[in-house]
């Protein structure tokens, strides 16, 4: 077998330091430009100066640009891959493929306008930059992606082999009078680890079902020492044989399947339903907090002071102009966002694509898919459309994933069942009762007369026109308790809420960690409870409101046996802790 080889990045590599300096040479490059608009010459002494200063620092630039390049390598090998890197400082990395996730594809702005790639390898436990390449070519992200896909279907045909060798030593009958022990003892064991098994499901993103069934399923896996022989410890030479005969890879490209790709119209018209005001908010937020520290003081007094005047409606119509315009914006940034997007099959993965100035293409098992969210907007609910998020657990905890930006609801069960087959989109059963409203009116109610009381004493009498915010907190109240509900079928848990859009969560009993039961007194007076689960990630939960005492009570049941019974199925004798 052939050494392996280090591989450096591409070449333009060496101007990245340089263009990730140019914003400081932004205020200098503006000066420049001033002086010679304005007739002004650069034949002075401070001129030459300064052309002198960013003269040399370019060259610093570029000369410590190519002692990176220089100094960057990776090498591929049978089982890992190796990173070395450090112009004053060496570090080496070795990450093995059966600690990978996935390798995900990254386009930048800069990479993008110089037609380079950058892959970051995805471990567990992993957030720094370690494990990225900055700036390969596409052609070379293909074949790294080819690789690991490669080596990985090796180490499962490695394992199963493993596996069937042990299995079949295993078949040699024990003595009879040591049967009945026997099947004792290790129902014993397998009832007292089922919490632990539970566990390891839930870190490798598997449900309960036999380890070669696992091997196959997943793309991550925790691949045991192989000796420079090839061959485990205690493990038959067969096994190295096999794996000797698994071929190297090749630049044959590998068939991907396209699982669903957005048209233009489709994605127009998801993002003028979107309305995802906070990024145009936050946007222009920076504007004015830029225009404040330019523009003059009482000029910047000024502006605020006339802005009412500036169309006949007064501040009325002006921030109904606003909320326009942060419609509009916040549509553009949404296409640029989900330009392109393609959901595609690639081996055993799926791999999500979107982006027009900043491209990414995302790759995931779908055995690590911690729960599935369904959002209707106020937009899109009344014409049965919504959005689909995958939450995913990778080495940033937990990624929220677009899997699909606008759908018809009726046609999730069958994108779920192409996508993430072991959720189903079950409908809500279970739902609060009539006499748990007055629990919802009554936040919305003290919430109202607050912000009222506030207003009132500010605006003095326009202030009166808050009260108008009474029947909109009342109606959003009966809606809320209306979209509230559970569904119990299973392994699975079905939540549905409403903070302003309606939410649907689809849980997997393998991918919840907690569940936390509460009630106040008031509930309890009523039988009333409320529950909230929690996965691996703490950014994700899943909460719900002043159910039926008996319906938390079930959840209860199915939290506390995870084998999948079903909660009818379990004895009432049990103990009640709520």
């Amino acid at each position: 077998m052939s050494e392996p080889v280090e591989k450096h990045l591409h070449k333009l590599y060496i101007l990245f330091p340089l263009a990730g300096s140019i914003k400081s040479f932004i205020p200098l490059i503006i000066l420049f430009g001033l002086k010679i608009i304005n007739g002004g010459s650069l034949k002075s002494t401070l001129g030459y100066w300064i052309a002198a200063g960013i003269t040399a620092v370019v060259l610093l630039l570029i000369i410590y640009g190519w002692l990176q390049w220089r100094r960057l390598v990776y090498v591929l090998e049978d089982n890992k891959i190796v990173i070395r890197r450090g112009v004053f400082f060496r570090e080496e990395l070795s990450i093995y493929t059966g600690r990978i996730h996935s390798m995900n594809m990254e386009q930048p702005l800069l990479q993008r306008i110089l037609g380079l790639t950058q892959v970051k390898i995805d471990t567990p436990g992993k957030t720094d930059d370690g494990g990225k390449l900055p700036a390969i070519s596409g052609a070379e992200a293909e074949r790294l992606q080819r690789w690991l896909r490669e080596r990985t279907a090796a180490g499962a045909a490695q394992d199963r082999t493993k596996e069937s060798y042990i299995e079949g030593k295993a078949n040699v009958l024990p003595d009879p009078a040591t049967w009945q022990n026997n099947d004792v003892i290790e129902t014993a064991a397998n009832d007292g680890a089922s919490n632990s098994n539970s566990t390891a499901a839930l870190i490798t993103g598997n449900e309960e079902k036999p380890e070669s069934t696992r091997r196959e399923y997943e793309i991550s896996r925790d691949a045991s020492p192989i000796n420079s022989a090839g061959k485990a410890e205690g493990v038959n030479t067969a096994v190295s044989s096999h794996s000797a005969m698994i071929p190297e890879s090749s630049d044959v490209p590998e068939e991907r399947t396209v699982l669903l790709q957005l048209s233009a119209g489709r994605l127009l018209l998801a993002a003028l339903t979107s309305l995802n005001l906070s990024l145009a908010l936050a946007f222009a937020a920076g504007v004015f907090s830029l225009a404040d520290d330019i523009l003059p003081k009482n000029l910047y007094a000024k502006l605020f002071q006339e802005a009412g005047h500036f169309l006949p409606g007064g501040w009325v119509a002006l921030i109904a102009l606003a909320l326009v315009l942060a419609w509009l914006l916040s549509a553009v940034l949404y296409t640029i966002k989900y330009a392109g997007f393609t959901v595609e099959r690639v081996g055993k993965q799926i791999a999500v694509t979107c982006g027009l100035l900043e491209r990414k293409q995302m790759f995931f098992s779908p055995q690590r898919v911690q729960a599935v969210s369904v959002k209707e907007g106020l937009l899109r609910q009344p014409f049965g459309y919504g959005e689909v998020k995958l939450h995913v657990l990778t080495s940033e905890s937990d990624k929220n994933l677009m899997l699909h930006p606008l759908i018809p609801m009726k046609d999730i069960a069958a994108l779920l069942e192409r996508i993430v087959p072991q959720y189903t989109a079950d409908t809500v059963d279970t739902v609060p009762p009539r006499r748990a409203l007055w629990l919802y009116l009554r936040l919305e109610v003290l919430l109202t007369t607050a912000a009222c009381i506030g207003l009132i004493w500010y605006f003095k009498t326009p202030g009166l026109w808050s009260l108008l915010l009474f029947p909109v907190s009342i109606l959003w109240a009966i809606l809320t308790h209306k979209d509230a509900g559970i569904a119990l079928r299973g392994k699975q848990l079905t939540i549905r809420s409403r903070l302003i859009t309606r939410t649907t969560q689809y849980i997997r009993r393998p991918q919840v960690i907690s569940l936390k039961v509460s009630g106040t007194r008031r509930q309890r007076r009523n039988n009333l409870r409320s529950f909230e689960v929690s996965l691996i990630s703490s950014q994700y939960d899943g909460k719900i409101y002043s159910l039926e005492q008996s319906a938390v009570e079930a959840v209860w049941k199915w939290f506390r046996h995870p084998k999948g019974t079903h909660y009818t199925e379990i004895s009432a004798s049990e103990s009640n802790p709520l």
